[in-house]
């Protein structure tokens, strides 16, 4: 899965640090099941489902049996835009160890990694070492053009777009993307403060994003997601197609790298159905 470059969105009509450790938490926790061995009726999942809001799957759906899960999983698909994306050597005990060779993006990923695990309570994303990882972090191409996308996620493997990240012009078209007015080079220590703070929280929020991909969460219209993308297409694992964001709460995932309430209740789903 892609996080789909920002200027490839501009073209096409857009709508929008030192090295930190990884945080160590509590052990994954394992899934919380209902007692019943039996699948819960049809009938009742669905009603679980309309109690929740777009695209979020809260409390009335995270209490069903194991069972209930493995026979609907292609209903909580297609209501919560996720699919299994990960191969299943990724996760053991619901944690995956992720190692980059490469130095510049390593306090990047830390910070992503402590992203996802301070949101869900538990380690989920461990610092691996060069001969102990399941899911590898560089750079790469960027796809055609080096323009298709800003990050990557393929079973195991990580990409983050090498050309964007070091081009001293890219986060300018990031920002004039999502404030829809011109945005000049910083001149004044003030602005060049303020643009290193969005360009870290850009880069940071494209790996949370991708690492997302790898819990088995795909896109939503919502730009207060990390898991936003400008445009979707209706399939067995995307409920509706969009062209245009929605608002959210407001904010812009983005720039702060910051987790939506839609975002964690997605990830605790996929933990219940089994892809992480």
């Amino acid at each position: 899965m892609t996080k789909k470059s920002l200027i490839a969105a501009v073209l096409a009509s857009l709508t929008f640090a030192t090295a930190l450790p990884a945080t160590f938490l509590s052990s994954p926790a394992q899934p919380t099941y209902a007692s019943s061995a039996k699948a819960a009726a049809g009938s009742t999942v669905a009603r679980a489902v309309k109690k929740t809001g777009d695209l979020n799957p809260s409390s009335s759906v995270q209490h069903f049996s194991k069972a209930t899960y493995t026979k609907y999983s292609a209903y909580f698909d297609k209501q919560y835009n996720v699919d299994r994306m990960s191969k299943s050597s990724v996760f053991t005990k619901h944690r995956a160890t992720v190692y980059t060779p490469s130095s510049q993006l390593r306090g990047y990923l830390a910070a992503s990694m402590k992203t996802w695990n301070k949101s869900l309570g538990s380690t989920v994303f461990a610092t691996g070492t060069k001969s102990h990882h399941t899911i590898t972090v560089n750079f790469g191409t960027g796809g055609k053009d080096a323009s298709e996308w800003d990050g990557l996620y393929k079973t195991n493997k990580l990409y983050v777009n090498k050309r964007h990240f070091y081009s001293p012009s890219y986060m300018l078209t990031v920002l004039q993307a999502i404030s829809g007015h011109k945005v000049s080079a910083p001149k004044t220590a003030a602005d060049k403060a303020a643009y290193e703070k969005y360009y870290m929280g850009f880069w940071e929020a494209t790996i949370t994003h991708e690492l997302g991909h790898s819990l088995g969460l795909d896109h939503t219209p919502y730009q207060d997601d990390i898991m936003y993308a400008q445009s979707g297409d209706s399939s067995n694992s995307i409920k509706y197609s969009w062209t245009s964001s929605k608002a959210g709460n407001g904010t812009v995932a983005a720039l702060t790298n910051v987790l939506s309430t839609r975002d964690v209740n997605r990830a605790k789903l996929t933990k219940l159905l089994g892809y992480w």
